[in-house]
Parts: structure tokens; C-alpha cells; sequence
């Protein structure tokens, strides 16, 4: 029930949501490829958030494992000091790390389709991405993030469309926002 326009736009957007976020390792363009699964990606966990409109449910998942490197990246992101990255701080950064990239794709995705709600992100188990298809998707993408130098990260997009979803990606760069002007 998805066009294959809507799942090309989605595609583009879901992209420019990972390089923009902290996911990318010092700033430096990243490769972002789609990839058919993410069996072969060793992590241990998910972040899991949801955008949600009267069209579609989108879950959106980052997948990470909670390892020295991942550590060391939101330290760096965050920066902190390798030794103040505990076991709350590292779930707090991954966590609005997330948030923070969802967010990119909700901002993207609200300049097409109006009345959209996102979740808080919450910290899963990857086991739980077994029953991912229980939701009965209309649409699933897989993405892996290689960074050059750091953690890689993956990303799945799984939209439910409650009737027919057309949408495309034409509308020029996002408006930049959170920026404050002095006089």
C-alpha cells in the first residue's frame, strides 16, 4: 500500500536523518547503504521510536551494542571523558542520539504528510526485532552506517500505511530551525 515513489522518498529521507545525526562519526560524511537484512551486523540492542499519523505507524530502529567503541563515540559526542560515560550516560546520548535522527526524519517527513506524533526512544533487546513482522509492515527498510572510523550502526524503517501512501521527496532542503538571531 506504499507507492514505490513513497518508499524511493522514504529511502532519501531516512539517509539525510543518519548523516545529520550523531550517529556519523566527527561530522564526516558517512556511507549509508540499504542493505536486504541485518543478520550479518553484530549488535545487541535496539533504540526503538515510533512516528505515527491517521495514514501510518513508522517504527524506526537504531541497532548498537554496547561496546568500549560505541562508548567512546558518545563520549566524543557528548564531550565527556571516556570515564564519565556510565552505564546511564551511555543510555541517555544513545538514546537522544536517536531521537535526535528520527527527529531529522519526522521534520522531513511533516513537510509532506501533516499530523504526525514521534515516541520517546526506548532501549530494546535486538531479539525483539524478531517479531518486527508481526506488525503486519507495509514496507521494511534495512540501512547500515559504515563509519570510517568508530562503531557502525544500523537502522530499519518499518511502515504499517492504513490505506494507500503516496508521498516524494521534491521539496528542496529542510528549513533550518533552532537558530537564535541577536540584535
Amino acid at each position: 500500500m506504499i507507492s514505490p515513489q513513497a518508499q524511493q522518498a522514504l529511502h532519501q529521507m531516512v539517509c539525510r536523518a543518519i548523516q545529520a545525526s550523531p550517529l556519523v562519526v566527527d561530522g564526516v560524511a558517512a556511507n549509508v547503504s540499504a542493505v536486504p537484512d541485518l543478520a550479518d551486523l553484530k549488535a545487541e540492542q535496539v533504540v526503538l521510536l515510533t512516528v505515527s499519523s491517521y495514514l501510518f505507524r513508522l517504527t524506526f530502529l537504531i541497532y548498537f551494542s554496547p561496546d568500549a567503541p560505541t562508548y567512546a563515540h558518545f563520549a566524543a559526542v557528548n564531550n565527556l571523558a571516556l570515564a564519565e560515560m556510565g552505564e546511564q550516560a551511555f543510555a541517555d546520548a544513545i538514546s537522544e542520539c536517536a531521537n535526535m535522527c528520527c527527529g531529522n526524519l519526522n521534520r522531513d517527513l511533516v513537510r509532506t504528510i501533516a499530523h504526525l506524533g514521534m515516541s520517546t526512544p526506548n532501549i530494546l533487546d535486538r531479539r525483539c526485532v524478531d517479531y518486527l513482522g508481526k506488525l503486519g509492515d507495509s514496507h521494511l527498510q534495512h540501512f547500515v552506517l559504515h563509519n570510517l572510523q568508530g562503531p557502525d550502526f544500523g537502522v530499519s524503517v518499518c511502515i504499517n500505511a492504513f490505506g494507500p501512501l503516496d508521498f516524494a521527496d521534491d521539496l528542496g532542503p529542510p528549513e533550518e530551525t533552532g537558530e537564535l538571531e541577536m540584535f
